[in-house]
């Protein structure tokens, strides 16, 4: 099976693959060279088992010693698993359960805590540095990650919170794809949690969706990160049975499939 790339002597800062129908972008990890790190364009497509096989050995013969997947839906997590790759975390997966809500936020007062657009390489740079505060090494993202969570979907919105004193303090990524929103990227930083913020981005990303008519809204996050938990519980998420994985695989020792 093709891979849809040229074999090169050297990686690009990014790749695509394909197998036809399904895409997937792979990147280096942030901060270790030696993993690729390989995200579904389409979370609501899987790609065969074939074509996984056939990505694992393109991306080992590139040099990379281990491969890391984005969140993989329960499809895709099991064609993974068929393909070699392991778990190595678990995301709860949650759904606004009344979404017409997202339509009457515009009758509240806005949150006192303000919030603005993310556009310039500089900005984004900031929004990287709250990540990195925010979450553990292996997890953080980095500009190009962010950049890749910005093109999960069709069109996003990606906002940061600033103090009072406009010191950055949090950042949210929200995304449309048809009918259905997503929050992509919520961080705060630790510094300035129990202050709002992540309550004001939350706020400030569903009223986007509710202009554009959303009448599904999802988002995922760790299953022990209580603090985002109980964000999301206090605007009416619910936890779906169904979890979420991120994947990985040692090609080290690995021939071709």
């Amino acid at each position: 099976m093709s891979t849809g790339l040229r074999h090169r002597r050297t990686r690009p800062r990014v790749q695509v693959l394909h197998d036809g129908v399904v895409t997937a972008r792979v990147r280096i990890w942030p901060g270790n060279p030696e993993i690729a790190h390989l995200v579904l364009a389409d979370h609501t497509q899987s790609p065969t088992v074939g074509a996984v096989q056939s990505w694992t050995e393109f991306l080992r013969l590139k040099g990379f010693n281990l491969i890391r997947t984005g969140a993989l839906s329960p499809d895709s997590s099991a064609i993974f698993e068929r393909a070699g790759f392991h778990s190595i975390q678990r995301l709860a997966l949650l759904r606004l359960d009344d979404p017409s809500i997202v339509h009457g936020l515009g009758q509240l007062p806005r949150p006192a805590v303000a919030t603005r657009a993310l556009r310039s390489q500089r900005s984004l740079l900031t929004a990287a540095a709250i990540d990195a505060a925010a979450f553990d090494l292996n997890w953080n993202l980095d500009v190009g990650g962010i950049r890749d969570a910005c093109r999960a979907t069709p069109s996003h919105r990606i906002r940061l919170a600033v103090t009072a004193t406009d010191e950055p303090a949090g950042y949210m990524i929200t995304g449309r794809s048809g009918s259905s929103g997503f929050i992509q990227r919520l961080a705060v930083s630790p510094s300035h949690q129990g202050q709002g913020i992540g309550n004001a981005l939350v706020q400030d990303g569903l009223r986007w969706l509710g202009r554009r008519q959303i009448r599904d809204v999802l988002v995922n996050t760790h299953l022990d990160n209580e603090t985002a938990l109980h964000i999301y519980k206090t605007w009416g998420f619910g936890r779906l049975d169904d979890e979420l994985q991120v994947m990985e695989i040692n090609t080290l020792g690995r021939g071709a499939p």
